[in-house]
């Protein structure tokens, strides 16, 4: 074909097709997992349970550090603490109670709900930012915790963990958590969540082999593991709204309009937000498109936070879908920025602040009122009365046929012809799309008149527009009687918000030495926010708890020496293997490792070997496609690399030298479960 035709073909099926999208770029990717500790900031376990001399005091046994989380948090009549029993997992440490599995059963907790806060604390934001998981055989606990200040999930390790002594608490080796975690955040199994406690067959085990602990199935079945479900990927979210914030705006008056509409969305009751607004059409959705198709014209990939569900129980291997290091496809893939996408990152950002946070700065601004000339503004409309029964009625007021004008319906108890309780079920009010269903605080009845406190008691806060201004009150007006008269309604709004833009544009004008608001081009950090928001609004600083300790750093291991071939094990597969531990298998660690090599070599040849066709296994090859990118080669191209090849060739030549070639025949036709064990008799 020539290459004329080729280029006619071309254009044809752009023209048919569209352009080929070539890949996306990731939000988050294995092979870019960053330092084992960041450069700056505090993850949530520290700020919780790190001392100023440097050491940690952690609740124990695991089930005070449950009570003492807890006790921390008000999630109303939910549970702020969900857990559920993973016997029979996937992580590290899923052979650490073997061959006592349901004795010791690994729990994983997540947390929901509102710090609880007294006076001016400014409290913790723990809802999905932070998880535990323990594993009591060997008292452990592995940590995801979320850290501000770096914009990114921490990984830790607790070892040592028990009454007796003082835990060792150390950064996780992160290039290994990400080669599961590839989403640089808390990963969890997909519905129906087999593996944990909700499933009845594993939770019949665990009431069978400890009676004492679970005396119920109903107590041990709970819905917590979709509640954990929901708040993994609420979790998995947080990088995208990072990303967009830091590089998806790159001024800050982009970065003031995010906050802008953050701010009324979350005083609305989360109802509502001015999306038509010039700022945030021009300064955040206009400047992040441009930005849009300047840093990611092919899209940005959303890594996903859930794993292919198990069967614990299952007689079949694993499929290779269900290993965590299987290279998962994206939770979603975003081409072009739209107004759901926007909404989107106000939305997730918007959950970087407490709800105390925004009751606070909802009194502050009915303290200081409207001002100006534009201190208020009022909406009228008639009302029409139908009966419910003898003591009822419901009002309709305004035109509902039209878009336009003041529309409200309320429902009146009476006695004697008298209002005895009063009901809004819904306000729509010009120029807000929102419809509205207020709680009324209180109502007074006067002759001829009925005036009505909204608000939203179920937040907490005063009933506010998607502008940012309050309904300050609600009068019901008639002439006669109220039952069979003409009546009338009017809301009177105070224009509070000014007082909100008006700080935002000092912010905006400070100098560079006094900045610290938290606009730069940093991550979405709540205190430095907070910080330069409040001080603007002539509002008390918050009290944060928290300790300025260095956090633990862990202590690289040096790797072993090899020669000849197997040397190139070094470069692809220390980033996993130099830790002297089962899982995975610290075949690298030591001074000599070439006979830990040796003892693994079966199961390293068949992982190897799963990078040709005709060698497929239930198990992801190895190295990882994420662990390969990280030293520098791609997935496609590694199975032709010169290295590949090396690397087989020396474990084939160590094989046949020590054991011959029968054994050498056998390693790659048994079923792979059946292979020698990889270290310390346990199967890797």
């Amino acid at each position: 074909m020539s290459d004329r035709l080729k280029t006619l073909l071309l254009i044809i099926c752009s023209l048919a097709f569209g352009p080929v999208k070539s890949a996306p770029n990731w939000i988050e990717h294995a092979s870019r997992p960053g330092p084992d500790i960041a450069p700056g900031g505090q993850s949530r376990f520290d700020q919780l349970f790190l001392q100023a001399d440097g050491g940690y005091r952690i609740p124990y046994p695991f089930g005070r550090l449950i009570e003492a989380l807890d006790a921390r948090i008000d999630n109303g009549d939910e549970p702020a603490v969900l857990q559920v029993f993973v016997p029979l997992g996937r992580s590290l440490q899923r052979e650490a109670p073997a061959p006592d599995y349901f004795h010791f059963p690994r729990r994983v907790i997540a947390l929901d709900g509102e710090p609880v806060t007294r006076d001016n604390e400014a409290g913790l934001a723990l809802r999905y930012r932070l998880f535990i998981a323990h594993q009591p055989k060997t008292e452990t606990l592995e940590v995801i915790s979320y850290n501000d200040g770096a914009g990114r999930f921490e990984f830790q390790l607790v070892e040592n963990y028990t009454a007796a002594a003082e835990p060792r608490v150390a950064p996780a080796n992160r290039v290994m958590c990400m080669s599961c975690h590839q989403n640089a955040a808390p990963i969890f199994a997909a519905i129906p969540w087999s593996e944990t406690s909700f499933n009845v067959a594993v939770a019949s085990r665990l009431v069978a082999t400890l009676p004492n602990r679970f005396n119920s199935l109903i107590g041990t079945v709970t819905a917590d593991a979709g509640v954990i479900d929901v708040l993994v990927e609420r979790a998995n979210y947080l990088s995208a709204a990072q990303l967009i914030w830091r590089r998806g705006c790159t001024t800050r008056r982009c970065r003031a309009a995010i906050l802008r509409a953050i701010l009324q969305y979350r005083l609305s009751g989360e109802s509502n937000f001015a999306e038509a607004a010039t700022g945030y059409q021009r300064d955040y959705l206009g400047e992040l498109t441009r930005n849009w198709r300047r840093l990611w014209p092919r899209g940005l990939a959303l890594p996903g936070s859930r794993l292919a569900d198990r069967d614990p129980f299952a007689t079949e291997a694993m499929t290779i879908e269900q290993d965590p290091l299987f290279a998962r496809p994206p939770h979603a893939t975003w081409y072009r920025v739209d107004a759901t996408l926007a909404r989107g990152i106000v939305y997730r950002l918007a959950g970087f602040f407490t709800l105390a946070d925004i009751r606070r700065i909802d009194r502050q601004l009915a303290r200081l009122g409207g001002g100006g000339p534009s201190a208020g503004y009022r909406y009228r409309a008639s009302c029409r009365a139908t009966p419910a029964d003898a003591e009822s009625m419901i009002l309709s007021c305004g035109d509902h046929s039209r878009a336009q004008g003041l529309q409200a319906t309320l429902e009146l108890e009476l006695r004697r012809d008298q209002v005895d309780s009063i009901r809004i079920t819904s306000l729509r009010v010009p120029q807000d799309t929102n419809l509205l269903q207020p709680d009324v605080a209180s109502f007074t009845l006067h002759p001829g008149r009925l005036e009505l406190l909204p608000a939203d008691s179920t937040a907490g806060l005063s009933l506010r527009l998607a502008n940012g201004d309050r309904i300050s009150s609600m009068v019901l007006s008639w002439n006669d009687r109220l039952r069979d008269g003409e009546s009338s309604l009017e809301i009177e709004v105070v224009a509070e918000f000014e007082h909100v833009d008006q700080a935002l544009q000092r912010l905006l004008d400070e100098d560079v030495q006094r900045r610290g608001d938290g606009l730069a081009a940093n991550p979405f950090e709540r205190k430095k926010i907070l910080h330069g928001l409040m001080r603007e609004l002539n509002m008390k600083p918050l009290a944060w708890a928290e300790t300025t300790a260095p956090a633990s750093a862990a202590t690289a291991r040096p790797v072993g020496k090899l020669d000849g071939k197997l040397a190139l094990l070094v470069p692809y597969c220390a980033h996993c293997h130099r830790d002297d531990r089962v899982n995975p298998p610290g075949f690298l660690a030591g001074d000599d490792p070439r006979a830990a090599v040796l003892q693994c070599a079966p199961r390293i040849l068949r992982r190897l070997k799963a990078w040709q066709t005709g060698f497929a296994i239930a198990k992801s090859p190895m190295p990882p496609a994420a662990s390969l990118e990280f030293s520098g080669i791609t997935a496609d191209d590694w199975p032709a690399s010169d290295q590949y090849r090396a690397m087989v060739a020396s474990i084939e030549e160590l094989a046949l030298e020590r054991h011959g070639e029968q054994a050498l025949k056998n390693w790659l036709e048994a079923d792979y479960r059946l292979l020698p064990p990889c270290l310390a008799a346990l199967s890797e």
